[in-house]
């Protein structure tokens, strides 16, 4: 892709260096695309796959991946799958949860096509205030957009 992709992201996110990239993503490759609130506890990742995927197609992959997930881990899903509009066009949602923190944590996992390619992604944060949390997700994600280098 020739342009760069933008979205819009709350004040306090920032890039994660590279100490906390490795503390959070220990495995790789880690996520392309990693931006991380001040407290380090809520995170938006993203990767621009060389897949192809079409704009009608999102929404059926996100269920494909939620329907994999269910089946190994039946009580985690928080959400059934959602299709929502975007700068860059149609996403597909859903909502699930892991342990890990205190008091476990959400992921809110898209797939959405960007000038016809994959883009894969999450946004990982705490279960204490999961629907302000999904809303903060919701516009990061309609934010996103390619742009023309």
């Amino acid at each position: 892709m020739a342009g760069r992709i933008r979205l819009k992201l709350p004040e306090e996110y920032g890039k994660p260096s590279e100490e906390v990239m490795a503390v959070k993503f220990p495995t790789t490759p880690g996520p392309q695309e990693a931006y991380i609130n001040q407290e380090e506890n809520r995170i938006f990742t993203f990767n621009l796959l060389d897949k192809p995927l079409q704009e009608r197609q999102a929404y059926q992959a996100i269920w494909e991946i939620r329907k994999m997930m269910n089946h190994a881990y039946p009580e985690s899903t928080r959400m059934e799958p959602k299709e929502i509009k975007t700068e860059a066009g149609r996403a597909g949602w859903f909502a699930f949860a892991t342990g890990g923190m205190d008091s476990g944590c959400i992921h809110c996992m898209f797939v959405l096509s960007v000038d016809g390619r994959m883009m894969f992604g999450c946004y990982h944060f705490p279960d204490r205030e999961p629907e302000a949390d999904r809303k903060i997700f919701v516009e990061m994600l309609k934010s996103i957009r390619a742009e023309e280098a």
